[in-house]
């Protein structure tokens, strides 16, 4: 049998059964089950051996029309008033695990049925196994009945569990679809006042049993969660200052759970002075031993501590009682392990920064030596040489004023490398000062502005760097090469000496890595790699860039790769880059050794798979299915309606945590990367076959997913070596083909393979309708109101202020023509064949559809005559374009075929020609097709050109040459010094020549898939 009942396994037989029908069931002999079963039936008149019979018959092969036996027995138990037989229960329940959720309900059904038979034997052991078989159906409804049963029938039995069972799934069914309105209200003031009384009953210390009191950890956080959902805010921080289940009184007990989560209440309540007490007192219970002291000595709550000082009244006398406890914890560092002494270092560091500059005491003599920059060079001194010490610092540097930032980079960071007598620390302070002066190049304040007209010229530039004095965009391009040079330097006298060499590995990362990425980044900045604003359409990334200073940083990251090959960071960032290239094969190689995990695939899957199939269609092609890895893991994941192990968090009394996975579980429902692996699936799937099975609405996993529905975006970006500052975008938004997931654009993408599947619906051809002329007028209205649903849907989510700022420019046309196309068809199916004036909307409609192919049209710009290099390369990276040029005019090919079509059908059945379309419909749809037709003509051949510019002589050689020549006009000396210097750490002509092979050769493979894709 299949899948959901395998972990349960085939029910067994009641022990009076006699052993000739047992050993039948238990081999799944079915035809002599079910005579059996007949023959005990008929002789004992015992109704159990007619479910036994009739679950036989649903097991046969056929066994269709017997399966409808099934949910017949089943609805007569419903029905009858008499509490069902359990045993025939767990048969039915078997027979129909294969079409629950179908044709049968299990909250409708089997579950009232096992609450019933629990609310007649509530003291039974089998109650629990009811309970558990409800939650595992996550049929909250009649879980909570038999939790409150079982709950009733165990008052003073000192069994805690069942009060909180039932409290617990009481709170989930609130908060539940499956709860209506009117319910919803009923059970979140029942689960309050619960959980209200039994927090009386603590408080108050009463004679009465303590089965009813709130207890452990887990059953307080309970309470509190339950609170801070359905209570007052009044309430909340009331209970919170409790002497006996307050934050405080749970810390003494060494339980830190409900202080994290109540600081992330109060503070989203703006409640800073509350946030300040509850801080100060929770360190002082450690520093008076009342805890061990550093139970809480993490960032989080150092954190908060400091912010909430500076929102105090009185920021003076609050800071003067965070330095005295900050003072008590560094004179016990002495005897802490590393961990706890850098979270001190990095709490004065916050502290510090916290602190208003009035209460600050500059130096007099140095305008930018603060102490805040003391502070920064402090902590420096001690840890540079840790793997985070970056990540450390980078948020405070990026804080400092221009005149603090000069004073930190000339006087402190020199001082600590002039204090270091050995060479391989040198050069990790000289790889971090390379990292923070790239850093710095991304922060407004190290730039000035410039006026735009000087002696009546007007100025390129609008700012001048503060540091270099020269004029410059942001970033500073001059303030770039030169730490370009710097790095490479570094990078050179890393690799040079065998001494340093030998010595990495004993590191706890190679810094070569880290310079490489800096001189990476800072050649894609130079070749003008640029993030995109916030309110337009994304364009192609590598439209306006210097591909010779792009392709530069390329080789130089894949070279260092070589070396460290298990750099996570590196490894994500080419493949970003090669995606950006178009090189998708060669990507997929760098994305497979990472293995991602199943746990982690709905957060990472997107940094690879997000608009694949518009760049390479081949990589669907061929063994294990592309998409192989998601469906797998959101097929077992979402396999059951409940949460994966809810059950066992059930058993082990983990109530938050049941809530928590409640809640993944729901938005991994609705996740966008699902919704992204079903959309790229079928948009592959039809660039070689038009109809595609089944239709998307049908798919197990696209369950629950509507127009209302929000979908989540969770992609996480935090394995990026991200060396930006706040100021501006992360380094993702300059590396991503385009916007990240959204709900706009999954919904567009959706809402876009539910209008082709109406457009290749074809009824079977053994189909004959009795009256043919009746289900014609019903399919037409059919269509004509579901494309108009889909057309609503459309231009709702294009309309949102947001939506154009989600979508690359040609994905905005694409869904914006598909909004138009459904639009049309409406209009085609209602204008009456007679009316001598139909309206203009239909022409405008069609007119705007051609208008906006002209303009895709344009990104078919392949050189046609002798093309260069970096026109050809240009033209390579440019098939995201290409995809939605031939997805566009698919669109308005098939639309119009299927509007003629449909009046060729109507004429064939009605001679009369009325209920034809109107015959402007008819010109206007031939008139679409002629250009969509011409549109894949002229794709087609873009995509032969570039096969054919592939194919000649000499290509690699002339990429290579092109890869190191400068192609700026205007180039400088320092522009030459940069160009060298890179040329010096990428010497090696046989992994170039390598690399340039690979490059090619993934160009080639993408074109080679590209040219079996259907252009019709």
């Amino acid at each position: 049998m299949s899948s959901y009942y395998s972990r349960y396994g085939r029910p067994a037989l009641k022990n009076s059964v006699d052993m000739q029908l047992q050993t039948a069931f238990s081999d799944g002999n079915w035809n002599t089950v079910a005579r059996l079963a007949d023959k005990r039936a008929k002789a004992l008149k015992d109704p159990y051996y007619e479910a036994i019979k009739i679950t036989a018959e649903s097991q046969l092969d056929g066994g269709a029309e017997k399966c409808a036996v099934v949910l017949i027995a089943i609805d007569d138990l419903v029905r009858q008033k008499a509490v069902p037989d359990l045993d025939t229960l767990e048969l039915y329940e078997w027979a129909s695990h294969d079409f629950l959720s179908q044709d049968l309900d299990y909250a409708e059904a089997l579950g009232p049925l096992r609450a019933r038979w629990v609310k007649a034997n509530p003291k039974s052991p089998l109650a629990q196994q009811c309970l558990q078989t409800c939650l595992e159906h996550w049929d909250l409804v009649s879980a909570q009945q038999i939790a409150a049963t079982l709950d009733k029938a165990n008052v003073g039995s000192n069994d805690r569990r069942y009060m909180f069972w039932g409290i617990t799934l009481t709170y989930l069914l609130s908060v539940s679809h499956q709860c209506t309105e009117a319910s919803r209200r009923v059970y979140s003031l029942l689960v309050l006042k619960q959980l209200e009384r039994a927090a009386d009953l603590t408080e108050n210390a009463t004679t009465e049993s303590t089965d009813r009191r709130l207890a452990t950890e887990e059953e307080i956080c309970l309470y509190y969660r339950v609170l801070l959902a359905y209570g007052t805010k009044a309430d909340f921080i009331s209970r919170i200052q409790s002497s006996q289940l307050g934050a405080i009184a749970e810390l003494k007990k060494g339980h830190k759970l409900l202080l994290w989560e109540s600081l992330t209440a109060l503070e989203s309540w703006g409640e800073w002075d509350l946030v300040f007490t509850l801080c100060r007192d929770a360190l002082n219970i450690g520093i008076e031993g009342l805890t061990p002291p550093f139970l809480v000595c993490d960032l989080l709550v150092w954190g908060r501590f400091s912010v909430a000082a500076s929102k105090a009244k009185d920021p003076e006398a609050a800071f003067g009682e965070v330095q005295a406890i900050l003072n008590k914890f560094i004179s016990l560092t002495a005897s802490a392990s590393e961990m706890y002494k850098k979270n001190i270092s990095v709490a004065l560091l916050e502290t510090t920064f916290r602190t208003p500059t009035l209460l600050l005491s500059p130096d007099p003599g140095h305008k930018g030596l603060t102490p805040r920059v003391i502070q920064i060079g402090l902590f420096l001194d001690n840890y540079f040489d840790k793997l985070s010490a970056f990540d450390d610092v980078k948020y405070y540097v990026a804080q400092l004023s221009f005149e603090e930032a000069r004073a930190f980079m000339e006087d402190i960071f020199p001082k600590i490398l002039d204090e270091q007598l050995d060479e391989l620390k040198k050069v990790i302070l000289k790889t971090l000062e390379c990292r923070l002066r790239y850093l710095l190049t991304t922060c407004p304040q190290t730039l000035s502005h410039y006026p735009s007209v000087v002696d009546g010229q007007e100025q390129e530039k609008p700012y001048r760097c503060r540091f270099c004095s020269q004029l410059a965009d942001l970033p500073c391009e001059h303030c770039l090469r030169k730490t370009v040079v710097t790095a490479t330097a570094t990078y050179k006298q890393l690799s040079a000496d065998s001494a340093l060499a030998e010595a990495i590995p004993r590191l706890d990362k190679d810094p070569r890595a880290d310079l490489a990425l800096v001189m990476g980044l800072s050649l894609l900045k130079l070749a003008g790699l640029r993030a995109k604003g916030n309110t337009e359409p994304a364009r192609q990334p590598l439209r306006d860039i210097r591909l010779d200073l792009w392709l530069q940083a390329l080789l130089l990251l894949d070279t260092q790769l070589k070396l460290t090959p298990s750099d996570v960071g590196l490894r994500l960032l080419l493949v970003q880059l090669y995606l950006q290239a178009g090189c998708a094969s060669y990507a997929l190689q760098l994305w497979k050794p990472m293995d991602v995990k199943r746990t982690i695939q709905d957060a990472l899957s997107p940094l690879f798979f997000d608009r694949i199939s518009s760049l390479s269609p081949g990589l669907f092609q061929g063994g294990r299915p592309l998409m192989e890895p998601l469906r797998s893991y959101y097929a077992s994941s979402l396999r059951d309606k409940c949460p994966v192990r809810v059950w066992e968090a059930f058993s082990s009394g983990s109530y938050t945590s049941i809530i928590d996975m409640s809640i993944y579980d729901s938005k991994l429902r609705k996740s966008c990367t699902l919704v992204m692996t079903l959309v790229e699936e079928r948009r592959a799937m039809r660039y070689f076959a038009w109809k595609t099975e089944p239709d998307i609405d049908d798919q197990s996993l696209a369950e629950g997913i509507t127009d209302e529905t929000v979908l989540v975006n969770k992609t996480d970006y935090g394995s990026f070596p991200n060396l930006e500052s706040l100021h501006g975008p992360p380094i993702q938004d300059f590396l991503r083909l385009g916007p990240g997931l959204s709900n706009e654009r999954l919904q567009l993408g959706f809402l876009s393979e539910q209008y082709y599947d109406v457009l290749a619906f074809k009824p079977p051809k053994d189909y004959k309708p009795a009256k043919p002329n009746d289900v014609a007028i019903r399919d037409r209205n059919y269509v004509a109101e579901r494309v108009a649903d889909l057309s609503n849907s459309l231009t709702d989510f294009l309309h949102r202020t947001a939506t154009p700022s989600l979508l690359t420019s040609a994905e905005l046309v694409y869904y914006t023509v598909v909004s138009l196309l459904s639009a049309s068809v409406v209009t085609s199916l209602y204008i009456p064949r007679a009316d001598p004036a139909p309206p203009k909307t239909l022409s405008m409609t069609t007119s705007s559809v051609r208008t906006a192919l002209a303009g895709l049209r344009s990104e078919l710009t392949s050189p046609r005559v002798n093309p260069t290099t970096s026109q050809t390369c240009k033209a390579l990276t440019n098939m995201h374009n290409v995809a939605y040029v031939r997805e566009t005019a698919v669109a308005v090919k098939h639309t119009a075929a299927f509007v003629l079509a449909f009046y060729d059908n109507e004429m064939a059945r009605d001679r009369t020609g009325k209920s034809a379309l109107h015959k402007d419909v008819v010109a206007e749809m031939k008139a679409l097709e002629a250009v969509a037709t011409k549109t894949l003509a002229e794709t087609k051949a873009h995509v032969q050109k570039l096969k054919e510019q592939l194919g000649e002589a000499g290509w690699l050689d002339r990429m290579l040459e092109w890869a190191y020549s400068d192609e700026s006009s205007s180039s400088s000396s320092q522009d030459d010094e940069a160009l060298q210097a890179v040329k010096s750490v990428v010497s090696d002509s046989a992994h170039a020549e390598e690399w340039g092979g690979k490059l090619l050769e993934s160009w080639r493979e993408g074109v080679k898939g590209w040219g079996m894709v259907r252009m019709e």
